[in-house]
């Protein structure tokens, strides 16, 4: 088991984890352990740096944002707290997981899923604990 020491340098997770503290990941290469609403790191291509978000979607789920509801095959999970009404679906392959920010202010504005689609696997780095 290895683990590590990072710095938060955005506040898309506020109010949960802030910006300026430092947390700490349990390295794992074993995928099948992540659940729903676990919070990860995953390494983002996009931004060649490391990213803390929380999992909302499992391979093979098909989601649905329709106005601010939120839907997983097909059954009502929650009502989110956002600004716009919008319609959304995503549907996860067996080797990526839906990510998405706490703050739901900066929703579709964050390195989530919601503005790059499920995050592959591969990518995951490990858990916050």
């Amino acid at each position: 088991m290895i683990f590590k020491i990072s710095e938060i340098h955005s506040n898309s997770m506020e109010p949960n984890f802030h910006e300026g503290n430092y947390y700490i990941v349990k390295k794992n290469s074993d995928t099948k352990k992540i659940k729903r609403f676990d919070v990860l790191v995953y390494f983002c291509k996009i931004h060649n740096l490391n990213h803390i978000k929380r999992v909302i979607g499992l391979p093979n789920e098909k989601l649905l944002f329709k106005g601010k509801e939120f839907f997983i095959d097909n059954k009502f999970i929650k009502t989110f707290s956002i600004s716009d009404s919008i319609r959304l679906e995503f549907e996860i392959d067996d080797n990526s997981l839906f990510l998405l920010s706490d703050n739901l202010s900066l929703f579709g504005k964050s390195c989530d899923s919601i503005k790059n689609g499920p995050i592959e696997k591969e990518n995951i780095i490990g858990f916050i604990i």
